[in-house]
């Protein structure tokens, strides 16, 4: 004989429903890049600027393009300075010198946005400068191309979603500049035969498909809303089961 089922059981389920509800929802804006912590408070404040609307997505582009300037341009004088394939050392003179001259133009439009910049490396950066520091001969070059190849695949597709949506005139001329730079310098990279494609992200897949083309989400449906649906359907069933037995 099939016991039956108390009302506070029943309750008990019902609550983690929504219980899993609440969490994955959470997962869910935790993983959002609007909540990344980059920005302090009002990250996801739009404001109203001369230049048109200035959003979260902008802001990212400014700070970001900081953040690599903040590395990458100690990184490209040290190449120049000690590394071993003149090649490596003639790019790395050259990217110094080109990202100085983007780091001008992120601050001149931060200003006029009034968006606050850092002004020191992230610790992950700054580990990638000690890592080279540490380093010399075939292994600093190797290490140098990658670290840089790396970080440039990352932040090209970001600022080519600001140039496709912001509003912003003045960020969209700087996405513009921006993505001139950042391909130029993906060139330079390739150019030395040193890349490892291993660790290079692909190329987006088809529209509806996963991918692992960008750090932030995927094409299609975000996996965690995914889980969510699962999760809620699972506790769901698992009432249904219950009402089901329940004798009459």
């Amino acid at each position: 004989m099939i016991a039956r089922p108390t009302r506070r059981l029943t309750h008990r389920l019902a609550s983690a429903t929504g219980l899993v509800l609440v969490v994955l929802v959470a997962a869910l804006a935790a993983g959002s890049p609007a909540h990344a912590q980059l920005f302090g408070d009002g990250a996801e404040e739009v404001v109203d600027t001369p230049h048109g609307p200035l959003g979260p997505g902008d802001r990212d582009l400014l700070i970001r393009v900081r953040y690599a300037g903040l590395w990458e341009m100690p990184a490209g004088q040290m190449a120049a300075e000690r590394g071993a394939d003149e090649r490596v050392r003639e790019i790395g003179g050259f990217i110094a010198e080109e990202h100085a001259e983007l780091d001008e133009l992120a601050r001149a439009a931060a200003d006029e946005l009034g968006v606050a910049l850092p002004d020191q490396p992230m610790a992950e950066h700054q580990a990638f400068l000690d890592r080279m520091e540490s380093q010399s001969g075939q292994d600093f070059d190797l290490t140098f191309v990658q670290l840089l190849r790396e970080a440039h695949g990352q932040v090209y597709p970001l600022i080519a979603y600001a140039r496709a949506g912001t509003q912003n005139d003045l960020v969209r001329e700087f996405a513009a500049t921006s993505e001139e730079f950042i391909g130029r310098h993906m060139d330079y990279l390739e150019s030395t035969g040193l890349v490892d494609w291993f660790h290079i992200a692909p190329p987006p897949g088809p529209a509806g498909t996963q991918s692992r083309f960008l750090g932030t989400e995927p094409a299609g449906i975000h996996p965690v809303l995914i889980w969510l649906i699962l999760g809620a359907a699972a506790v769901a069933g698992a009432i249904t089961v219950v009402r089901t037995v329940r004798p009459r």
